[in-house]
């Protein structure tokens, strides 16, 4: 009696899974539990963390994270200034504020356990639909396939796909339910994101020694270098203006303030600084500069670039009495380091001593 041969898809399944068996990497969240499962809230924290983060700038916060707050209802239990004030250097701090409000949502409505069904869990802020599915797949060995860059671009060399991803995000979507596995979801997941870490990589994919070289089309026809096609850039990053105030007292302390709730660095804390604008003649100077009689001085620029634009600040130093400005808040300049400034506010202190 002959056997039904395999089809393509899961002889890649079988031979990816031996792969991960082997030459899987060593990541503090898939640890195991008695079910030979990572622990849903690790899974669940690391996927907030490696929204637009990589495993390696990770991989040591995480171990932090879980230290502070070991389990979910430690985690409910805080602030948003404190997740904020955690997350500083991990950027895209939005990600902090969902994290948090999707813990306190889990607490009050799932009894403090992550939810196992994509209904649920799509619900909760800051989960998309590969969030909602990694967690299924990898934390609850549920059988789906969420498609990260790893696995967009595995699949699309796979297959010879001679287009952007972007453009291409259906037909991927319908190729990754071909790889779903009803047994080996967990490992299958983490497996094929391991692979395009260490084989499949973005440039200069080890195809010499990849596994699965036989049935991708793109070595077959030598397009593994150029898949996934990019996207010519034709427009150059924005570029925005502010002016940055760093006000210092007698007691060695910088005057900061909390940001707005919404936009960027939403509620984290801030030196006084002008609104971010693109024509830098038409910055307005921050209020607080009205109160301040003594005329500033200048110090430095500074350039940040974030993920859609770059900022080039003016940072402006003045030294005064702290009693100026009672009601305000100020943190030790020895402090700043430690304190819950993001980056850019961190570099702008920097810049003026």
């Amino acid at each position: 009696m002959n056997l039904p041969r395999k089809t393509k898809e899961a002889e890649i399944q079988s031979i990816l899974l031996k792969w991960y068996k082997i030459n899987k990497r060593e990541l503090p969240w898939r640890s195991l539990e008695d079910n030979n499962l990572p622990t849903s809230y690790y899974i669940f924290i690391s996927e907030y963390m490696l929204q637009q983060t990589t495993v390696g700038t990770v991989k040591k916060r995480f171990e932090e994270f879980v230290q502070k707050w070991p389990s979910l209802n430690a985690l409910a239990l805080i602030s948003n200034s404190s997740i904020l004030s955690f997350w500083s250097g991990l950027g895209y701090y939005s990600r902090a504020t969902n994290l948090l409000k999707a813990a306190k949502e889990i607490k009050k409505h799932f009894n403090s356990e992550i939810p196992d069904t994509y209904d649920e869990l799509i619900t909760l802020p800051g989960v998309g639909d590969y969030t909602a599915k990694a967690i299924l797949g990898i934390a609850y060995n549920q059988p789906t396939m969420p498609l990260d860059a790893n696995i967009e671009r595995i699949l699309a060399r796979i297959y010879g796909l001679q287009e952007p991803i972007k453009k291409i995000k259906k037909d991927l979507q319908l190729k990754s339910l071909l790889f779903i596995s009803k047994k080996h979801s967990t490992k299958l997941i983490q497996a094929f994101m391991d692979y395009g870490s260490i084989i499949c990589k973005p440039r200069n994919p080890d195809c010499s020694n990849c596994a699965i070289n036989t049935y991708c089309v793109s070595v077959k026809k030598n397009l593994q270098h150029i898949i996934p096609v990019k996207i010519k850039k034709t427009n150059q990053k924005r570029k925005k203006y502010s002016r940055a105030y760093i006000l210092y007292n007698e007691r060695d302390e910088i005057l900061v303030r909390k940001r707005k709730a919404k936009g960027m660095l939403a509620s984290m804390l801030e030196v006084p600084n002008d609104q971010w604008i693109a024509n830098k003649k038409n910055l307005i100077e921050d209020k607080i500069i009205d109160k301040i009689k003594n005329k500033m001085i200048f110090k430095d620029t500074v350039q940040y670039s974030f993920s859609h634009f770059d900022l080039e600040i003016d940072v402006y130093y003045i030294k005064m009495k702290k009693n100026y400005f009672n009601n305000h808040q100020w943190i030790k300049k020895i402090n700043i380091y430690k304190s819950s400034l993001p980056t850019v506010m961190k570099k702008i202190v920097e810049a003026a001593f």
